[in-house]
């Protein structure tokens, strides 16, 4: 191409005329293409400037990227499931895209030297604590992440929860062994205040946790302070959970929450892992043989089941005077419940299936577990209005069923005084035990319930307190236990009586009141002179001096 334009610009420095035709025959193309040439063409750019199927994306790229801790790899995941792979592209043009147009600043990390476990021999464990996360209707939620990492195959268990109990820790774990179909012989712990003693030194395992490892045949192992690198896989794999961040505005509810988490643990566990160039499953079909059996399923069940329900045709399960719906497809099967915050957790096999907000409705659906128990019952094209028409009229209904009765017209009759039970989350107990009362036990209840009421300040305090009081004595004394419970609460919440009924009942039991305060005092003397005796008797232990490593045992550092 040179030749030709130095040609071109010799015949133009001599005068001469060029002959394109001529020119192309020698230069092989076509004369039209000499003659741009020699009108100043240049030719086609070595580099085009052509735009990145990303660009149309950029500003959600950017706005996920600027979500605290995430990771380019979280939001490519989250890319990719909201568009296809087919808009997005590959990972490592993803990554190119966010490196070459500066949209993450990089991070800086200190080195640590890396270790190795072989097949079926240790299991990673770390918390995720506190992810606060909104919805796409604002509503902020704040859950924990149990992670479980097989040190050799990378193949790891999340469990979501929304308390950092030991029931939570331990539930994690066991549903964590259940999915490797087995158990590994130690598990690697940090500073988690449910399973290590931090008071003591060095560091030991909570009675708890020690209980659980014998019963599942595991050591409890853990990392040296300060020295989290110890722990690098599970750390490092940890960065991953960071992917539900980008979710954020993107789900409706705990339940999808849930879903999201479960996803994530899928994508995480088939994605090739950098350090050992191979998919996490991969590997784990050889580990899974080299880990220990599982326990008795009765084992198992005394932590994951502790107190069960039994799904009903309605899809729904009692709670106190309540009803609360769960997914159809478990009518017939047993579930457990928590309570958090207010809401009503419901678990199927240890892994959460739904939540409800605790309330005064005594039958509570979730939409879609409506919608769900209609299908082929109704035709598809009616669905919404029917379901929608339905769950109103339930409203309703049981809006107009709602009786309120105060405590001055409890007072007026046995009809009233039942309604106004009838109101508490307890009124099904109490109104039971008082279905099964003799005539003359009814009267006492009855007189003991009209001698309070006058001066109760909060009735639910009132109806917990009544499950002691018509056990020992029908109630017989009712205002007075009442005024025993506020004169040894920790706080105004924990009162029945109001300030004023307080002192009237108080007036009322002056002698009994003196007595019972005599009969304190002097408890409270016997017991002094017992302590006192206690500590001149005893010899003061340092348990730091007792602990010693079993023979042949080391420390995993």
């Amino acid at each position: 191409m040179n030749n030709l334009k130095g040609e071109l610009a010799v015949m133009d420095n001599l005068g001469i005329k060029p002959n394109y035709a001529a020119l192309g025959r020698k230069y092989g193309m076509d004369p039209r293409t000499v003659k741009k040439y020699h009108e100043g063409y240049e030719g086609k750019p070595s580099t085009r400037n052509k735009g990145s199927r990303l660009d149309e994306y950029r500003d959600e790229i950017i706005d996920k990227l600027s979500i605290r801790r995430i990771t380019v790899q979280g939001v490519y995941e989250f890319m990719v499931k909201k568009y296809g792979i087919d808009r997005i592209g590959s990972r490592s043009n993803f990554q190119r895209y966010v490196n070459e147009n500066k949209l993450k600043p990089k991070s800086s990390s200190s080195g640590h030297p890396r270790y190795e476990k072989g097949p079926g021999e240790q299991a990673q464990v770390d918390w995720k604590e506190d992810i606060s996360i909104a919805d796409r209707w604002g509503e902020i939620f704040v859950v924990n992440v149990l992670h479980i990492t097989l040190k050799y195959s990378r193949f790891s268990h999340l469990d979501m929860s929304v308390q950092k109990r030991f029931e939570d820790v331990s539930r994690g774990l066991i549903n964590g062994f259940i999915k490797f179909g087995g158990v590994p012989r130690e598990l690697l712990f940090d500073n988690m205040s449910t399973v290590a003693n931090i008071n003591a030194k060095p560091k030991k395992p909570t009675d708890a946790i020690s209980k659980l490892a014998k019963g599942f045949g595991f050591k409890v192992r853990f990392c040296r302070s300060r020295k989290p690198e110890t722990k690098g896989t599970v750390e490092a794999k940890n960065k991953v959970i960071d992917w539900i961040r980008a979710y954020e505005g993107e789900f409706e509810g705990l339940e999808e929450l849930a879903a999201i988490v479960e996803t994530i643990n899928k994508d995480m566990n088939i994605t090739i892992n950098q350090e050992t160039d191979m998919s996490p499953t991969a590997l784990f079909y050889k580990e899974k043989e080299y880990l220990q059996p599982l326990p008795a399923r009765s084992i198992i069940d005394t932590y994951l089941t502790p107190i069960k329900y039994k799904v009903s045709d309605e899809a729904l399960i009692r709670y106190g005077d309540n009803k609360y719906s769960v997914d159809p497809k478990l009518i017939g099967e047993e579930v457990s419940v928590d309570l958090f915050d207010n809401k009503l957790c419901v678990y199927y096999n240890g892994k959460l299936v739904t939540f409800h907000a605790l309330n005064e409705n005594s039958i509570n659906y979730h939409k879609d577990h409506y919608t769900a128990l209609m299908e082929g019952k109704v035709k598809q094209e009616d669905m919404e209005n029917i379901v929608t028409e339905n769950l109103a009229m339930m409203d309703t209904l049981l809006e107009s069923r709602r009786v309120n009765v105060s405590e001055i017209e409890a007072t007026k009759s046995a009809e009233a005084l039942i309604a106004y039970i009838n109101q508490s989350e307890y009124g099904r107990w109490i109104i039971g035990y008082f279905a099964h009362l003799s005539l003359d036990e009814r009267l006492v209840f009855i007189k003991g319930m009209n001698s309070v009421l006058p001066y109760v300040g909060n009735r639910e305090n009132l109806m917990s307190h009544l499950k002691f009081s018509m056990r020992e004595n029908k109630c017989k004394t009712l205002d007075f236990d009442c005024w025993v419970n506020d004169f040894m609460a920790m706080s105004e919440a924990d009162c029945i009586l109001t300030d004023e009924g307080y002192e009237v009942i108080k007036d009322k039991y002056s002698i009994e009141i003196d007595n019972l305060l005599e009969e304190m005092r002097l408890e409270h003397e016997r017991e002094e002179a017992a302590t006192r005796a206690e500590v001149h008797t005893s010899t003061p232990v340092n348990p730091d001096l007792d602990f010693k490593l079993p023979e042949g045992e080391e420390l995993p550092f």
